[in-house]
């Protein structure tokens, strides 16, 4: 029997999308009723990675070059695709929840709020996300459009976040984090996979994706999902007609013509699709890698991306832009004792923007953009594997602030082979949006009111023709320990000092008009501000099919005005986060994860303990069936303050279920 059929989706669904559900709902039971190949693996299992193996994942992100996750000297997290899988996510987001020290918060069905260590809201523009090295940083607003980044989770081999600055080798924008999504290549995912299911609030998801070889060392997968979220609620429980579908599908060549060298040719194109059938987003983006292993100390690398975006938010503006980036790096090294690498890219942005609400001005409809930059950092082993210094810069020209200096100084001490302590300070800078830098657009800041001559006027907050960058100067320490093979520890502490942050002040000059004027309020550099904080994790493994995971992190916020005024303005950002997750294999072929969540209050957001559950079990060692319940201690709770031409809704308690074959 199928077992997601008509009869067992929730009650009150839409019927115009039932026909996509009934299609996907027999494609499952023909799947099912097929004869099965013979198992080629075994169900995934918490023993596939022990604590040891995990403490030395591979990362990238920190220093553009791989290295154990032990060794890096710098607050880093990686989330493993089981990690992925394990938690029930159905985005990125969502999977962000699980990372200490970054705030995750849903401002409606499509819409959501991420941020590392701080300053979260709807455009968090001091956190810098990439997709397998492409920036998804949009620089019109400054900030990620969350709901257009839909990955294939199933395709996506880890994900690294750094909490703290990654501007030397990532460059401007890389201030309180960087969150750097990486796919696995195409040989690492032969075979097919087919996933379909549906809920209360996901209320339907299906996907395919099937790998191949296109010749002896040439591999290659083609791939495509769709989803459908329903109305979020209000807080007077009614719903926010937020629903919307989004479509996501591409392809991922990986041709290895020797041991040592790699090319990668990938695209793919993403839909976002209102309820009223209107399309919110499309981007469109195909990216090449080519990579070399010269030596066993020495590579070389060239990179290359477009990116087409088109964006309709109704209640602001639309537009399009145009990216083109091209990067190279060459890692090598010198003497026995120094790693040295560097590079430099450049990259051109060509936005357009058209105004969709009366109240909103668009002052200037085109802006091309243009990025040079250039890096350096060394690895100097002072003591080898025992003590290891770091210092780089990164060199930048904006058509914004013109030259930027990024510079770090790290240092990794590893007193046993099992403990590694490391210290850093960093310089990085968030350069002005095209808002902020260009005076493209005016919107609203507040009603209008009687000004000069008795007047009514409309206050606009408007560009700055000559803004400074944003600076922060980070200081951070870590320590990392895996005591025995069943416990690891890790704590950072971090104080960061911001000056030059934008905001408005006074009003520059009335322009009369009928039936109101604009009383025009610049963008300028008038605060200052200080954070500091930490994050703790243990996880714990008492056997090697039960794990158990407590973190917590601290942040406070102070922010001054001119002269040293205190500015209450809110960060966004909750003081404290808590979670505990555990994650047990009942049998070989059963397992439960839960994770229990508690967030403080923000401003006008009160604060909330929420729980997530995924029970999963596979039929066979090829079909895997879960069940997951995501915001199940409440009926519906907020996460997000009330923001102006923004929707912002509650999140509800919802249920969905879902069917994954690998074949």
């Amino acid at each position: 029997m199928n077992p997601i059929s008509k009869s067992r989706l929730p009650a009150g669904l839409p019927k115009a999308r039932w026909p996509e559900r009934e299609f996907l709902c027999a494609l499952l039971g023909a799947l099912l009723a097929a004869p099965l190949p013979a198992a080629v693996n075994e169900p995934h299992g918490l023993a596939d990675l022990s604590l040891e193996e995990l403490m030395n994942v591979t990362v990238t992100s920190v220093s553009k070059r791989e290295q154990k996750l032990s060794d890096a000297a710098s607050a880093i997290s990686v989330l493993s695709n089981e990690d992925i899988r394990r938690s029930g996510a159905t985005t990125i987001m969502e999977a962000l929840r699980l990372v200490p020290g970054v705030n995750v918060g849903q401002v409606n069905s499509a819409q959501w709020a991420v941020s590392a260590r701080g300053f979260n809201d709807l455009f968090s523009n001091k956190l810098l996300v990439l997709v397998d090295g492409r920036a998804v940083y949009n620089g019109l607003f400054a900030g990620v459009f969350w709901d257009a980044l839909q990955v294939m989770l199933d395709d996506v081999d880890r994900i690294e976040v750094i909490r703290g600055p990654g501007a030397t080798v990532w460059g401007a924008n890389a201030v309180n984090g960087v969150i750097n999504v990486v796919s696995r290549s195409a040989r690492d995912t032969q075979g097919g996979l087919l996933y379909g299911g549906g809920g209360d609030q996901h209320e339907w998801m299906g996907g395919v994706r099937y790998g191949g070889q296109a010749g002896p060392n040439t591999y290659y997968r083609v791939f495509a999902s769709a989803h459908t979220e329903s109305d979020s609620p209000l807080a007077n429980g009614t719903p926010a007609h937020d629903s919307w579908t989004g479509r996501h599908g591409g392809f991922r060549l990986d041709h290895y013509p020797s041991d040592t060298t790699h090319l990668t040719w990938q695209a793919d194109a993403t839909e976002v699709r209102l309820d009223d059938g209107s399309v919110r987003e499309h981007n469109l983006n195909t990216l090449g890698r080519w990579t070399r292993q010269l030596s066993d100390r020495s590579s070389l690398e060239v990179q290359a991306y477009y990116d087409r975006i088109f964006r309709d938010d109704l209640a602001v503006a639309k537009g399009h832009s145009d990216t083109f980036d091209l990067t190279a790096q060459h890692t090598f090294g010198l003497g026995e004792k120094h790693n040295i690498i560097w590079g430099g890219g450049y990259r051109y942005s060509d936005i357009q923007l058209a105004p969709t609400n009366a109240l909103i001005q668009v002052r200037r409809d085109r802006s091309r953009l243009q990025l040079f930059s250039a890096f350096l950092q060394d690895d100097f082993q002072l003591v080898p594997d025992k003590l290891i210094l770091t210092t780089g810069c990164k060199l930048e020209h904006n058509d914004y602030t013109g030259w930027e200096f990024q510079p770090n100084l790290r240092a990794v001490f590893k007193p046993t082979r099992e403990s590694t302590v490391w210290a850093a300070w960093s310089r990085a800078v968030r350069t002005p949006n095209a808002v902020e830098g260009r005076d493209m657009m005016g919107i609203p800041a507040g009603a209008p009111f009687v000004g000069p001559a008795g007047g009514f006027y409309l206050p606009i907050s408007v560009g700055n023709a000559r803004p400074d960058s944003e600076v922060l100067r980070a200081y951070e320490a870590g320590y990392r320990i895996q005591s025995s093979r069943h416990v690891s520890v890790e704590l950072a502490l971090f104080y960061n000092h911001y000056s030059e942050l934008i905001g408005t002040r006074d009003i520059r000059r009335f322009v009369p008009g009928v039936p109101f004027g604009i009383a025009e309020i610049p963008s300028v550099n008038l605060r200052t501000g200080q954070s500091y904080g930490g994050e703790a994790s243990v996880t714990v493994s008492p056997v090697d099919r039960w794990r158990l995971t407590a973190s917590y992190s601290r942040l406070v916020v102070l922010l001054q005005g001119p002269g040293g005024v205190r500015d209450p303005t809110s960060t966004g950002s909750p003081g404290y986060q808590a979670m505990l997750r555990t994650s047990h294999d009942l049998t070989r072929r059963t397992s439960l994860d839960v994770q229990l969540r508690k967030v403080a209050a923000i401003t006008r957001v009160p604060a909330y303990v929420t729980a997530d559950l995924r029970l999963a079990y596979f039929c066979t060692d090829l079909i895997e069936l879960s069940l997951v319940g995501q915001n199940l201690l409440e009926r519906q709770h907020p996460e997000q303050p009330l923001l102006p031409f923004i929707v912002v809704a509650e999140v509800p308690r919802s249920v969905y279920a879902k069917l994954t074959w690998r074949f």
